[in-house]
């Protein structure tokens, strides 16, 4: 029996990682594909945000902004997140969690008490379910009520829900980043088993003209498999980096430093006998911390007793939200933990941070969005040349095995 080469062996594994996943594999590209395009859904059905008549003048603080939409939730719920409006006219949001278990920690709803570190609701007919509440920052009139919502709905909801974790309770997460690696493995593969002998270049880059089946789903797997392949890698590690940013920051970290630049990786230690600062003081230490050409976007309230506040700052003009500047304040000591800003980080700071915006389209302008998007195309066009190939090929043998028997 002959040795497999090492071609061979990497072709077998190819087909059959692509033979074996192609479905969650075309799942996770059609998902991505239209994710990418996520916040121009509305705008293109007709669907948009409605326009409200909002009173004009100073905004009223952030801390009457949390009071009167929590009165307007009623109990069962606690503030989590204030989202300011981007441009006048424009109203703000604040979003509300289920009251649970938390420990004290600032911004606590009214309507509720402590009791052995749990968030008790008090009254009857509280609500269980999250929520948001759509308020005019000037006048505090309140526009819009939604109780019990999750965070996603709708058809992009179960978008959402498919590309980060296949609707798969608990290990879902994990097997869409194993599906990152063995995307990236694929693209890697295939440039190995692509990559042509001399004088056969332009064969392997073009499609040939009135080609049989099999050659001209050969020359579509290869030729778009080829000039697609840098997107493709770099959509792949992205993805990958998301779920595991933690072994491939130790392994950049050998080359320049990085930090786990992930929200929950700043904590804070709460002390006892020592009452947390509010929203608004917590406000102004931000700003006082930034710019003056930035302005407050976010805040998000410490849900837990070991969590601070964070801020996120905007410049004019900002392609997205994940290049905000975020800052955050330690309620328990009043000072300012952290300021991340993307213009100011070091070589390994910026590789980890413009993982998550290339991944979804952002950072390079739109050219680079379009071909993130039709990156999320590939897995199909892959698995319908690749599987027509290995039926096609296989079909052949069996023709010419039956051959062989009656001629013997």
């Amino acid at each position: 029996m002959n040795r497999m080469t090492f071609r061979q062996l990497l072709q077998e594994i190819h087909l059959w990682l692509a033979l074996i996943l192609f479905l969650p594999l075309v799942i996770l590209g059609l998902t991505g594909s239209v994710l990418v395009y996520h916040d121009d859904f509305p705008t293109w059905f007709g669907n948009g945000e409605p326009r409200y008549a909002l009173a004009s003048g100073d905004p009223a603080p952030i801390g009457d902004l949390i009071a009167a939409a929590t009165a307007a939730m009623g109990p069962g719920v606690k503030p989590t997140a204030v989202m300011l409006p981007a441009e006048p006219g424009a109203p703000a949001i604040i979003r509300f969690a289920r009251a649970s278990q938390g420990g004290p920690v600032p911004g606590q709803a009214q309507g509720q008490t402590q009791v052995q570190g749990q968030t008790q609701v008090q009254g009857p007919g509280a609500t269980m379910g999250g929520g948001q509440v759509k308020i005019d920052p000037v006048s505090l009139a309140i526009l819009d009520v939604q109780k019990g919502m999750a965070r996603q709905g709708g058809f992009l909801g179960i978008v959402h829900q498919l590309h980060g974790s296949l609707m798969i309770p608990g290990l879902g997460r994990d097997i869409v980043g194993w599906l990152g690696a063995v995307m990236l493995f694929l693209g890697v593969s295939g440039l190995i088993m692509w990559w042509p002998r001399p004088g056969q270049w332009r064969q392997q880059l073009t499609v040939k003209r009135g080609a049989t089946t099999l050659r001209l789903n050969r020359d579509l797997h290869n030729t778009f498999g080829f000039w697609s392949l840098a997107v493709f890698v770099i959509v792949s590690f992205t993805g990958l980096y998301i779920v595991y940013p933690q072994p491939i920051n130790a392994a950049v970290g050998l080359v320049a430093p990085v930090r786990d630049l992930r929200p929950n990786a700043v904590t804070v230690k709460p002390r006892q006998g020592v009452a947390p600062i509010d929203v608004g003081t917590a406000v102004g230490l931000g700003d006082a911390a930034v710019a003056a050409d930035l302005s407050l976007q976010g805040v998000f309230l410490p849900q837990r007793a070991d969590q601070p506040y964070r801020l996120n700052y905007a410049r004019p003009d900002q392609e997205s939200p994940l290049f905000n500047t975020t800052v955050f304040v330690d309620p328990w000591s009043a000072r300012v933990l952290d300021v991340r800003d993307p213009r100011s980080f070091s070589a390994g700071d910026t590789f980890a941070f413009y993982q998550r915006p290339l991944h979804y389209g952002l950072g390079w302008g739109p050219v680079w969005q379009f071909l993130v998007f039709l990156s999320g195309l590939l897995p199909l066009l892959f698995s319908v040349t690749g599987l027509t190939m290995w039926w096609l090929k296989r079909r052949r043998r069996r023709q010419a095995a039956l051959v062989r028997q009656a001629a013997e």
